[in-house]
């Protein structure tokens, strides 16, 4: 725990800490965290700047409690919808619904995506956040594709370039380098490649 950092037990203690992230995550995603003070913080949760150094160290503590409550928020939305086949047949629909599930959490806040993934190319301790987030779903899919009996060689190595892929697709839709039109023939591709690394099977009928 931080030096001097209290962990609130009370209800309305716990209360004035949660409208501090709240007003964090607010003020970040509408003026950027460069722009954004304590004190301003402080007056857009209603409190004291005193009660926000009751809780957090400074405002760069406050910034790592949001990013982890938005990937907490993303990592729930992704786990939930991440519904890969019981088995291998039907393997390239769940891995088009997975794309429909990433391009939904990208754009269902855009100015938080936007605000923390910038924060992530400036901060190591920021980019290990998200980090650890894409090693947790790497691991949820790789257990999930084990039991469906897909066993391949390289499996760790075949999903991060499968999450790559899927983390391309959806950039480039938010960025609008892919249109909504476009959208649901480059998630098919995009499946279509994904299902090829990872069922090995496709690449031995094709050899026979």
């Amino acid at each position: 725990m931080e030096s001097g950092v209290r962990v609130p037990q009370q209800k309305r203690s716990i209360e004035k800490r949660n409208a501090v992230v709240r007003a964090g995550w607010e003020l970040f995603c509408e003026k950027g965290y460069y722009q954004t003070n304590t004190a301003e913080i402080a007056k857009h949760a209603g409190v004291s700047t005193g009660i926000v150094y009751h809780y957090f160290q400074d405002k760069k503590a406050i910034l790592k409690e949001v990013v982890a409550l938005y990937i907490a928020g993303l990592e729930e939305r992704m786990l939930e919808l991440l519904e890969l086949p019981s088995d291998k047949d039907g393997l390239k629909e769940s891995l088009e619904r997975m794309i429909d599930a990433a391009a939904a959490s990208h754009t269902m806040d855009r100015a938080a995506h936007d605000e923390y993934m910038a924060l992530a190319l400036l901060d190591d301790e920021i980019r290990s956040l998200f980090d650890s987030f894409e090693e947790r779903i790497l691991e949820s899919m790789g257990i999930k594709l084990r039991k469906a009996g897909l066993q391949v060689q390289s499996l760790p190595i075949r999903l991060r370039i499968c999450y790559g892929i899927v983390e391309e697709v959806c950039h480039a839709y938010v960025d609008g380098r892919i249109s909504p039109e476009e959208f649901p023939a480059a998630r098919t591709l995009a499946a279509a490649a994904m299902t090829r690394l990872l069922d090995e099977s496709d690449d031995r009928r094709e050899r026979s």
